[in-house]
């Protein structure tokens, strides 16, 4: 059987600036649960054009929500090519009924179990719409993912990587928890060194939500890993800068970046989320000893919060170049399908827009309490060029001499993405003001 896995891009016009194309490593998974009789390609559009003339027994997509309006425009191509598609990952797995118009099967959730059985059923012309695991699925015993069946034109060679699954947060704005569950799940160290070791790579990227969400195995892996002599970058939660011997172990095992969740600056939102530092004070105190220990800092910041207002983007910026940060993603708050602020919104009437192509982090499908979308999208554009500024580049350049070369480049890499940006506002937006909660009708 022919089999054609796509990871679509979110619009062929404009992809990812290539410094910035975060590797993926799902479909190299599913090539790995795959039998080898079959005859297995994988296309990131990321990285390559689809070549909608190609021939398949079987498709199978996964999707995001920023890309999912791509993948079911080919689903629809290739299913009227005669080929059977199947569509998964976390969009599929939230609104399936949706997906199931574009496809032949589904698959909700993660797909080791299931996958095996849903390529016999197509062989024997018995496919069920949906395939969905039972329970939690097991990391252990896995076979390794077929790398070579990937993309090769990675930024410095940087290969994904993932040691956990799950994360024990539930933040309103995100769907991970609610996908791959709260418990942290773990691979076996001894699999993921040796998968590591097959790749034959020296650069890697753990795609993991929270690399240190189970702390016990995290020592474990980066004692592991010292002796293989790679480096990687990773995300954590800012819970690392409260453990020494954490940061010790990850510097030590190749560690030297970490996308870092802090979200906002505005302490009435650390508040109402429930951050682990009391005020700003302690994030900057954070930050210091992370970058310290010789791990760059990239700060993710979200905009477009209930208690933030105009003067959040310069408060933001500021801080970012108080605390010399090495890199950052200013990001408009987005109401994914699955969370608990896209219900609320929905049922506040507050979403403008549902084309899922503008839900990417970037672009404002809301109205704003605090301002209006206009506003929103406007000082979010004003904050990233500001802080990828010349200036601002070359004023916290001292702080990080020792990756001059690796800090240039991601710095630059992302001035240019950011004076290229288009104003990140979603059709419908423009004219609309900020919104104001209902008042509740008065009682007889």
């Amino acid at each position: 059987m022919k089999i054609l896995l796509l990871s679509p891009c979110q619009d062929p016009a404009h992809k990812t600036p290539g410094p910035l194309r975060i590797p993926q490593i799902a479909l190299q998974v599913l090539a790995g649960l795959t039998d080898r009789r079959h005859d297995v390609r994988i296309v990131e559009e990321e990285f390559e054009e689809i070549d909608r003339s190609l021939e398949a027994d079987l498709v199978g997509l996964s999707l995001m929500t920023a890309n999912s309006t791509r993948g079911y425009e080919l689903a629809d191509h290739f299913r009227r090519r005669g080929a059977t598609v199947v569509l998964g990952g976390i969009h599929p797995t939230i609104l399936p009924e949706e997906a199931l118009r574009h496809a032949d099967a589904v698959v909700v959730g993660e797909a080791e179990e299931v996958w095996p059985e849903l390529l016999a059923d197509v062989e024997r012309g018995a496919l069920k719409r949906t395939y969905e695991g039972v329970g939690v699925p097991k990391l252990s015993g896995l076979p390794f993912p077929r790398r070579s069946l990937g993309p090769h034109r990675r930024f410095r060679g940087i290969l994904p990587v993932m040691t956990t699954r799950g994360c024990p947060f539930a933040c309103e704005f995100c769907s991970t928890s609610r996908v791959y569950g709260r418990k942290v799940r773990t691979y076996d160290v001894d699999w993921v060194v040796e998968d590591i070791r097959r790749s034959g790579g020296k650069r890697f990227l753990f795609l993991d939500d929270n690399v240190i969400a189970a702390p016990a195995f995290a020592r474990e892996l980066f004692a592991a890993l010292k002796p293989l002599d790679i480096r990687w970058v990773g995300q954590a939660s800012m819970t690392f800068a409260m453990r020494e011997d954490l940061m010790r172990l990850a510097y030590e095992s190749g560690c030297r970046a970490l996308f870092f969740g802090m979200e906002t600056v505005s302490e009435a939102s650390m508040e109402r989320m429930k951050k682990c530092f009391r005020d700003l004070d302690d994030v900057a105190a954070a930050v210091g000893r992370i970058q310290a220990a010789g791990v760059a800092f990239h700060a993710s910041v979200v905009f477009g919060f209930d208690s933030d207002d105009t003067d959040i983007f310069d408060a933001t910026v500021d801080f970012l170049l108080k605390c010399r940060v090495f890199s950052t993603t200013l990001n408009v708050l987005t109401p994914y399908p699955g969370t608990e602020v896209f219900d609320r919104y929905r049922a506040e009437g507050r979403l403008f827009s549902e084309a899922w192509e503008h839900y990417d982090h970037s672009t404002v499908v809301f109205r704003p309490a605090g301002m209006s979308p206009r506003e929103l999208a406007e000082g979010q554009r004003h904050a990233r060029r500001r802080f990828y500024g010349l200036g601002s580049i070359a004023r916290r350049f001292p702080c990080h001499r020792k990756v001059p070369i690796f800090y240039s480049g991601l710095n630059l890499a992302m001035r240019s993405a950011a004076r290229r940006a288009r104003l990140p506002l979603a059709p419908g937006g423009e004219g609309l003001g900020r919104f104001v909660a209902p008042v509740a009708a008065a009682s007889d």
